[in-house]
């Protein structure tokens, strides 16, 4: 199934939002589901000190047995009479729904508010029975069973004479005196939530707006430069990375009109082109004169190896633009540089036997590459080496590896480069003129190899040693997936 396409405005304000709405309403859930447990455990912490205050004001009369009739029942019975008239948030508090009763050291009721259970045990009850043990005494029991609305709060206090215990006042509050507190809590909390919300919205629509924004800049820039307009500027940015990816986009607009790629690729070609097209033309202007026999054979071998350089030259151009156009390495494996390397100096014996020329290959190592783009790089550093090199020279071929990356060396000793060279060596159709002939190369087997190591995440380089020039690749062990 197809997904809907949708833009990356409302992507990014959906997800803004999923991400800062589900973390309100996570936050929000919390609290609600906090403050009924938060109210009556403060709740419980007021009537703490009331049940210990009352038991202090009852103890004379208890001890006494006067509490039926007693200074603290008269005063208990005038507080609920009492009409309260306090304002309390949002609700208005005009009476007390608390209640107490007593019981003596064995859990038995010898006083309550409204005037029953007495002499009945409420020993079983964790707050008269854990009082009595020393412990604090609490509870929160339904009044009528399966309704939680009914739900009260027992909170008990000891009656001491000296250290020993020796009755239990517990002060009884219903839950339902705290519902409204509740309600007005909760209502707050949401309304309070909502707001978040809302603004959560506004501030997803505001960032999606001001990173799409960004990225619109960027959308009409493109189509601008595909639509083929000149003098398009290219958007400048605050964020960095915005930065740098419009300084790409301008990069790649470049590239992909290819002017100075085109025009430098047109300019040397015909530069290269000129001297074996002259050598050419010329031969076959004197051919047409009817020269002698043995100078006719001699300007025909010119034209046919001015032919040979120049299919060289366009064989050799086509094979670094398809290289330039590959966008990674299509078969890479584990390569033995140093089998490899071997291979190498077999398939050019004949070349280095016209100089008689040695090679000495030390060291090995293994990488993860294309063996056939390798071997072209070998190939072509050895070439140069050759080309280079005296009669009867050694070439020197080392592999070795280091902590994170392995390298390929190739020596010679010839007569090295000319400072004046040594930055241009590996640009396009760039050649010095080799020593026993006086004729360049192509200049693209440099360019050859450097768009290889550029596919195998590798450098190279070329310097003057203590004898000759030394060409090295420096490779990682494992390429990335």
């Amino acid at each position: 199934m197809k997904l809907p396409k949708i833009s990356f405005r409302l992507r990014l304000f959906l997800f803004f939002f999923l991400l800062i709405g589900v973390g309100l309403s996570l936050q929000l859930n919390v609290l609600t589901s906090e403050l009924k447990p938060g109210l009556r455990q403060a709740t419980e912490e007021s009537m703490v000190d009331a049940a210990n205050l009352l038991a202090e004001i009852a103890t004379p009369e208890f001890v006494r047995g006067e509490l039926a009739n007693g200074e603290f029942d008269r005063a208990f019975k005038a507080f609920k009479q009492r009409e309260l008239n306090a304002q309390i948030w949002t609700k208005a508090k005009t009476e007390s729904l608390l209640r107490v009763y007593i019981t003596d050291s064995r859990g038995v009721v010898v006083y309550h508010s409204e005037g029953r259970d007495i002499g009945k045990s409420y020993y079983r009850w964790n707050d008269v029975q854990r009082t009595l043990n020393g412990q604090y005494g609490a509870r929160s029991t339904e009044a009528v069973k399966g309704d939680p609305l009914t739900s009260e709060m027992y909170v008990a206090a000891p009656i001491l004479v000296g250290e020993q215990v020796i009755g239990v006042l517990t002060l009884v509050k219903p839950n339902l005196s705290l519902q409204p507190f509740l309600e007005v809590s909760r209502d707050k909390v949401e309304r309070f939530g909502m707001v978040l919300i809302l603004l959560a919205v506004l501030l997803g629509l505001a960032v999606s707006y001001w990173l799409t924004g960004s990225i619109r800049k960027l959308r009409d820039y493109a189509v601008a430069v595909s639509q083929g307009k000149e003098a398009v500027a290219v958007p400048q940015f605050s964020d960095i990375e915005l930065e740098h990816l419009a300084q790409a986009m301008a990069h790649m607009r470049v590239q992909l009109e290819g002017k100075n790629y085109v025009e430098q690729y047109i300019h040397s070609l015909t530069h290269e082109m000129k001297s074996p097209v002259a050598a050419i033309k010329g031969a076959a202007e004197l051919l047409e004169q009817g020269l002698p026999p043995a100078d006719q054979a001699h300007f025909i071998g010119n034209i046919k190896n001015e032919s040979v350089r120049v299919e060289i030259l366009i064989n050799q151009l086509l094979a670094l633009a398809a290289l330039e156009n590959q966008q990674g390495l299509n078969n890479i494996v584990a390569v033995d540089l140093g089998q490899l390397a071997l291979a190498v100096v077999e398939r050019l014996d004949l070349s280095l036997k016209e100089k008689q020329l040695t090679v000495n290959i030390q060291g090995t190592g293994c990488v993860e590459g294309d063996a056939f783009l390798l071997g072209q790089a070998i190939e072509n550093l050895m070439t140069n080496a050759i080309d280079f090199s005296p009669v009867g020279a050694e070439i020197s071929l080392t592999i070795g590896a280091k902590s994170d990356h392995i390298f390929l060396k190739v020596a010679d000793q010839g007569p090295g480069l000319p400072d004046y060279a040594l930055a241009r060596v590996f640009e396009r159709f760039y050649s010095l003129p080799r020593p026993h002939t006086g004729k360049k190369s192509s200049g693209l087997g440099l360019s050859f190899v450097q768009q290889i190591c550029y596919l195998h995440q590798a450098k190279c380089s070329l310097r003057n040693g203590e004898q000759g020039a030394i060409a090295q690749l420096t490779l990682p062990f494992t390429q990335p997936k």
